[in-house]
């Protein structure tokens, strides 16, 4: 266990092993996790009293803080969780639980190389204070909102490919060792190009880290409308117009696309995708849930609410103090709900499924066979996982 205090943010960290965790909460501090909690799973199968007790546990069950931290952990009744990567940042993850039980207090929790990262924060202004320094760029208001709300998700996904059409066009130009001056694109190349993004999940592009970083935005993709390409036009991102001597249209680079496109070619920090959720009296709903954009002119902030069916987006590009505020204000939001942890209920964990008739069995797998694939990411939470993982090191989730 190592543990520290962070005065600037009014914090206290603690690192600590999955297996030294099994023994102080079930062994020293006797609590019981609801199914909300991100220890569930992980204590679904421990036998009471079977693991040791090392020195580091004993110091943990000892130590009041982390009893605290505990508390909040086994029986939260809100949780933001976030998925950061993109631009310069690799995938990762990060969670924040509160209960109303401890008060002001809420604990954010990372999973780390065979240590989980709780950290304890007295109030919701100094957890924010802490996550936008750690992701947002420190950049003063005034930047010009080029994609106003109220916003669609075929619009989003077309201005989003739009940058990073920009960024392609100026790293080949690069690698070619020249300047094109008005890069132009076909609306065939534009979709089909886009469609590609999407299946790739590669978050080093604006468009799979939406979708990546947000998965549920991915559930609303069928819905889209078909006025994206239109839209991103009408908004400035593109421009259509005729070859030179031809009938067929092309599409030029906008205003609004040649600006975002330069701000993220030249300074994309990071992303993070967020969800909060809180359990009510008859169980967990999201209260709201978005994606963020950090550049080094502004951490553009995106919030997603579901209309008759239908995604919006709202859009904002936020100074540092704005950025914190908001992230104060998202933690805030949560304290005039009701919430209650018992609602979320025991953890159950999910029992083998035995086949009705003997199956014939199975010739043995030949010697160098490869043994089975483990997720990039947890099905469950979506934090990403280790080669050969056996469960995951964020949610506890078996493989």
């Amino acid at each position: 266990m190592n543990s520290q205090s962070d005065n600037a943010m009014a914090s206290t960290s603690f690192a600590v092993s999955p297996s030294d965790l099994r023994v102080v909460l079930v062994d020293q501090l006797h609590v019981q996790a609801t199914s909300f909690s991100p220890f569930a799973e992980m204590l679904a199968d421990y036998v009471p009293g079977s693991g040791p007790l090392t020195d580091t546990a004993r110091q943990l069950a000892s130590d009041t803080a982390f009893a605290t931290v505990a508390g909040v952990l086994a029986r939260p009744d809100l949780r933001l969780e976030l998925l950061v990567g993109g631009g310069m940042a690799p995938l990762g993850s990060l969670r924040v639980y509160a209960s109303k039980a401890a008060g002001d207090m809420l604990v954010a929790l990372a999973p780390g190389d065979g240590m989980w990262d709780c950290r304890l924060f007295e109030t919701s202004r100094s957890c924010a204070e802490w996550f936008a320094h750690q992701t947002g760029t420190n950049t003063l208001e005034g930047e010009p909102n080029l994609l106003p709300p109220p916003c669609t998700l075929s619009t989003l996904v077309a201005a989003f490919h739009t940058i990073d059409a920009f960024r392609r066009t100026a790293y080949k130009d690069m690698l070619e060792f020249k300047r094109t001056v008005d890069p132009i694109i076909t609306p065939e190349e534009f979709r089909s190009s886009a469609l590609a993004a999407i299946r790739s999940q590669d978050i080093r592009w604006l468009l799979p880290s939406l979708l990546v970083l947000s998965p549920s935005v991915v559930e609303s993709i069928g819905t889209m409308g078909n006025d994206g390409l239109e839209q991103a036009v009408q908004r400035g991102f593109l421009i259509g117009t005729k070859r030179a001597g031809g009938t067929d249209t092309v599409l030029l680079f906008g205003e609004a696309g040649s600006r975002m496109g330069a701000e993220f070619l030249r300074s994309w920090v990071s992303s993070c995708g967020y969800s909060m959720d809180v359990v009510g009296p008859t169980g967990p709903r999201t209260l709201q849930r978005g994606y963020i954009a950090s550049t080094a002119l502004a951490n553009h902030w995106f919030r997603f609410e579901t209309k008759d069916g239908v995604l919006q987006v709202n859009h904002q590009p936020l100074s540092l103090e704005q950025y914190t505020q908001k992230l104060g204000d998202l933690l805030l939001s949560a304290t005039v709900v009701e919430r209650k942890a018992d609602a979320a209920g025991a953890f159950v964990k999910p029992a083998p499924t035995t086949p009705s008739r003997p199956e014939p069995q199975k010739a043995a797998a030949p010697a160098g066979a490869a043994p089975p694939k483990t997720p990039k990411f947890c099905p469950g939470c979506g934090a990403p996982v280790k080669p050969g993982a056996k469960f995951c090191a964020s949610c506890g989730r078996a493989f």
